[in-house]
């Protein structure tokens, strides 16, 4: 295993590296991360996390600057301007989350991509004529920030009429993206806020670099995530434990043969093991919760809507920064008294 833990390391190596928290991603904490499965597990559950980490779906620093950067370039090129400045200057990106938050991060990190490819600064943006409004985050899973802050900048400003009209524009862009998340977005700004607008994919413009197909009713999704096929008794115990008013589990499972072709994980038997492999092992690690009402929060493969009877979002998409807690609960569960450590330990996100 040393040689499969090396190389994971080289891909997720510089995790949490810019901040002062003690924690450093290195071969010893992997190898402890995953001798906490069965042992006849560890080699598999490394194989195949290496194989999901080379489809790029963790963002090193290095890698988001450059992303950061194509973005520019191509958004400066799909609002019809010749040159980045006068984009630039047309340009607002705003900010609606706290200080340290994910988009606080990434519009530091936009401010230093900006001096070193472009010579100006993110102080300039917007100085000339407020026109365009971009919206940063590095991932939409629920979708539960990203919809409380537009709720928040429409009803505060009086920008809808002048979007509507194409006096202004807005684009919110990700680094990934739930299909199934941005749905219900859209479909829950339309009703909050009572208009059409949000339905409209052409006017209300959101993007992301990485797109996670989640919904199991569209058709041929990919289904690039943790989502289990195989039921059995306990997966189904822990089901009714959730002790919801919705008693419909149709988005539990996986349907058999989804997704239609299998490119995501090695196999679609590998998929089939790795997904009982995590769900298992984080109703283990909820089951040790004392406290009922902590416990109806979480879930084994992440936060999600909580009124849905599934066992979460399982979102598989990490970045240097911080992982989101949609992902499986085995990659950042960090509680002593749970016996359970992480492979990705939070920041300013506590546990309990």
């Amino acid at each position: 295993m040393v040689e499969l833990i090396d190389k994971v390391v080289d891909i997720i190596g510089d995790y949490h590296h810019d901040v002062d928290s003690g924690f450093v991603m290195n071969h010893d904490h992997v190898l402890e991360w995953v001798s906490q499965f069965d042992e006849a597990d560890q080699e598999f559950i490394l194989t195949e996390l290496l194989h999901l980490l080379n489809q790029d779906i963790y963002v090193s620093k290095g890698k988001a600057k450059e992303i950061l950067y194509n973005f520019i370039i191509k958004i400066t090129t799909h609002f019809e301007y010749l040159h980045v400045e006068s984009f630039l200057r047309d340009t607002v990106f705003l900010r609606l989350q706290p200080i340290g938050k994910s988009q606080d991060v990434l519009l530091n990190l936009l401010d230093e991509v900006l001096q070193e490819r472009f010579g100006t600064s993110l102080d300039m943006c917007g100085t000339f004529y407020q026109r365009n409004f971009i919206y940063l985050d590095d991932i939409l899973a629920t979708g539960k920030t990203f919809r409380l802050n537009m709720k928040t900048f429409f009803e505060q400003n009086d920008y809808l009429q002048n979007l509507k009209e194409k006096k202004i524009r807005l684009l919110a862009y990700f680094f990934c993206v739930h299909s199934w998340g941005l749905n219900n977005v859209r479909y829950s700004l339309n009703k909050d806020l009572k208009d059409n607008f949000f339905m409209d994919e052409k006017l209300f413009l959101v993007k992301g670099k990485y797109i996670i197909e989640n919904n199991i009713k569209a058709n041929k999704q990919k289904l690039n995530l943790v989502y289990p096929q195989i039921q059995n008794d306990l997966f189904d115990e822990y089901l009714g434990t959730l002790n919801l008013d919705n008693t419909d589990k149709s988005r539990a499972y996986r349907n058999p043969g989804q997704p239609d072709e299998e490119v995501f994980f090695t196999s679609s038997q590998n998929r089939n093991r790795l997904e009982t492999i995590f769900t298992q092992k984080g109703i283990d690690i909820i089951n040790q919760i004392q406290d009922d009402s902590l416990k109806i929060n979480h879930r084994p493969l992440g936060k999600t809507y909580p009124h849905y009877k599934t066992f979460g979002t399982g979102t598989m998409f990490f970045t240097w920064r911080n992982i989101s807690n949609t992902c499986p609960i085995v990659f950042w569960w960090d509680n002593p008294a749970h016996n359970w450590k992480g492979l990705f330990p939070l920041l300013n996100r506590g546990i309990k």
